[in-house]
């Protein structure tokens, strides 16, 4: 009774108050009327490879911490620091100190460069790759995904170009940087360029020849689980346990052919063979490998996500 007594006493005079009653009398508020149906949407569309973008966009994103506090920007940020600095360091050397003449592709090659930045790039694509997939299925989104302006072979692309473009930043990018150093430093740039122009399209097909199973790898292992742990732990062990077997094989046999399935280091001497045009040590067996790998990455990729929803 008594909290019935305060809530009327603490409604105060202007309860009962109506528009129209005793001068002095409060105004009873007006009642508003809000639209809140569902309509169609009537302004213009944007094509569909805007939604696509936007998924590229935001899985590039995620892995390099952008958005995010500075503690998740440390470590892809550090391993794109480790990646590039043999590159910025030979660059930086005739352009700090005149005296010196070498070009900076004399003191570190293409293949080099490949070789040295190896293990960093089996670092990177365990952290930055299984972040694409995995956090939208543990956030279980994709139904919602898959019910808007994604199909689910969209969303496949978008992933998988999300993979590359990461791959090819610590890939890619420094192998860039040395060749458009090397111009910059060269005492003849146009006449550097046009001797060495045919190298840049070698370092693209060498990049790709990196980046694409490592890419096709780390989503298919990575689209099993909507754990993030576990997919890092899968595809380590994978690369990690890969190439020890297959150089037990190969000291067994006696051969060299069982180092076309190193997971690991088969796609860097492909890359090696690529630039320089020497013949590689494991034969087209290494390429029949490096390609079952790639379409049996997409394969797995495919079927994981025909399905749809957000198992």
């Amino acid at each position: 009774m008594t909290g019935a007594r305060a809530a009327v006493d603490g409604c105060g005079d202007g309860c009962g108050a109506v528009p129209g009653g005793a001068a002095g009398a409060p105004a009873a508020p007006r009642a508003v009327l809000h639209d809140v149906r569902y309509v169609r949407y009537a302004g213009a569309l944007r094509p569909r490879r805007n939604a696509v973008a936007a998924l590229v966009a935001a899985d590039v994103r995620r892995p390099l911490g952008l958005g995010r506090s500075a503690g998740a920007k440390l470590w892809p940020f550090l391993l794109l620091a480790v990646a590039y600095m043999p590159a910025l360091a030979v660059v930086a050397v005739p352009l700090l100190v005149p005296q010196v003449t070498v070009q900076p592709t004399d003191l570190i090659g293409y293949p080099q460069l490949l070789t040295t930045n190896a293990v960093v790039v089996l670092a990177f694509v365990a952290t930055a790759v299984p972040a694409v997939p995995t956090r939208d299925r543990r956030d279980r989104v994709l139904s919602l995904y898959f019910a808007t302006a994604l199909s689910r072979a969209e969303y496949v692309v978008g992933a998988a170009l999300a993979a590359v473009a990461l791959l090819a930043l610590i890939v890619l990018g420094p192998a860039l940087v040395l060749f458009v150093g090397s111009v910059a430093t060269a005492d003849d740039p146009g006449g550097w360029l046009a001797d060495s122009a045919g190298d840049l399209p070698r370092i693209l097909l060498a990049s790709a020849v990196v980046v694409l199973p490592h890419a096709a790898l780390g989503l298919a292992v990575s689209s099993l689980t909507a754990r993030r742990v576990f997919a890092v732990g899968a595809y380590l062990a994978v690369v990690l346990v890969g190439p020890v077997l297959s150089r037990l094989l190969a000291v067994v046999v006696g051969a060299d052919w069982p180092l076309a399935f190193d997971p690991a280091g088969g796609p860097v001497l492909l890359a090696t063979a690529v630039v320089t045009g020497a013949e590689q040590a494991a034969g087209p067996l290494a390429w029949w490998v490096w390609a079952g790998t790639v379409a049996l990455g997409a394969t797995v990729l495919g079927l994981r996500y025909g399905r749809g929803g957000d198992a």
